[in-house]
């Protein structure tokens, strides 16, 4: 599951960054510039890319970020025992313990 969302992030990511970047190429390519279909296509597009702008790339790094957190915490919890998982965050023993 975590590899999924994490290459669904990626795709999201990329799939914003194409609409954003071809979008005005293609519209200007599919129809003749400077006629009223245009600019109406022109409006609708633009109120697109907008949102993908705003939404796509946000959300593809969320999801990146969302599989790799959900990667470190398989990674934490797999072990059977308490004594398996990292130390990371275990506060060091006292000292007269040590000696």
């Amino acid at each position: 599951m975590p590899r999924t969302v994490i290459w669904v992030g990626v795709g999201v990511g990329l799939a914003g960054g194409i609409l954003v970047a071809a979008a005005p190429l293609t519209l200007s390519a599919w129809w003749a510039p400077n006629t009223d279909e245009w600019y109406s296509a022109l409006g609708v597009l633009e109120i697109v890319v907008a949102i993908a702008r705003t939404l796509l790339a946000p959300l593809g790094a969320a999801l990146v970020a969302g599989g790799l957190v959900m990667v470190y915490i398989d990674r934490r919890l797999r072990g059977d025992r308490i004594a398996d998982r990292p130390r990371r965050w275990r506060f060091p023993p006292p000292q007269d313990e040590l000696a």
